[in-house]
């Protein structure tokens, strides 16, 4: 059973669930976000920014490129990161992120909110980092089990080498399994396999009071229905960046020898 290595934004509140609901199938809903984007660039003047958005596997990461300058691709980059169910955005080939946002737009994402534009812009640094880090690659594992293939163990190698430097940050794990059989086994499995990895960034040096994990089941579903494709969209790992509290940072350093 493969699970798609997702990664989700500290810097974007998502409303998946609200909208998800309209469309079809995973493919019409990053298709929605696509053309939400896009038409919100041209309302602001921007028509020579474009969007895309991986389909294998479906990712809700926004990667924008065009010719225009830093200024506009700035500008577009905080256009996107506004669009209701849009994970994360970068532009292609550059380090460039969405800024922060304030007021009614602030980070409200688990502990995150009402943080100050330093520690909002860190978070937002460091999930693009992980986000890069996974790409289109899966996190994958023997089916009906939380055994992580050879393979995916390389991807952890890559994904800890972006986390390290996201000082006084931490790192949240979710699992996520499709639909099918008992709701309780499948939540369990989810458990599983987010301490499955969790475990694996731990051995690879990311202090484990910074890294969390959690198992959902099939509450948080991607894609809507049943099926092969939508339940390869389902099962899936996602990494949302967060901030620690001021004693998980303390004992951080600590750890690390700082």
């Amino acid at each position: 059973m493969e699970v798609g290595g997702k990664i989700l934004t500290g810097a974007v509140a998502t409303a998946l669930l609200a909208v998800v609901g309209h469309y079809a199938t995973g493919d019409n809903f990053i298709s929605g976000l696509e053309n939400a984007a896009q038409t919100e660039l041209t309302a602001q003047g921007m028509e020579g920014v474009k969007v895309a958005f991986a389909r294998a596997p479906l990712s809700r990461k926004a990667v924008l490129n065009g010719d225009v300058s830093d200024e506009v691709k700035q500008k577009a980059l905080n256009t996107v990161s506004a669009v209701t169910g849009i994970s994360s955005v970068v532009w292609a080939g550059s380090d460039l992120v969405a800024e922060p946002q304030s007021g009614d737009g602030a980070i409200e994402n688990g502990n995150n909110g009402g943080l100050d534009s330093a520690t909002q812009a860190a978070v937002a640094k460091c999930q693009a980092g992980v986000d890069t880090a996974i790409g289109d690659k899966k996190l994958s594992f023997r089916s009906g089990s939380a055994y992580i293939s050879p393979a995916s163990n390389k991807i952890l190698d890559e994904l800890a080498v972006a986390i390290k430097p996201c000082t006084g940050l931490t790192i949240a794990v979710g699992g996520h399994t499709d639909g099918n059989g008992n709701a309780e086994v499948n939540k369990i499995l989810s458990q599983e396999r987010a301490d499955r990895v969790r475990a694996g960034l731990i051995e690879r040096g990311i202090p484990e009071n910074l890294v969390t994990a959690t198992g959902y089941g099939a509450e948080q579903p991607l894609a809507t229905g049943q099926g092969p494709e939508a339940d390869a969209q389902n099962r899936r790992i996602e990494f949302k960046v967060q901030a620690a509290n001021k004693n998980d940072v303390i004992d951080a350093k600590s750890q690390q020898g700082e």
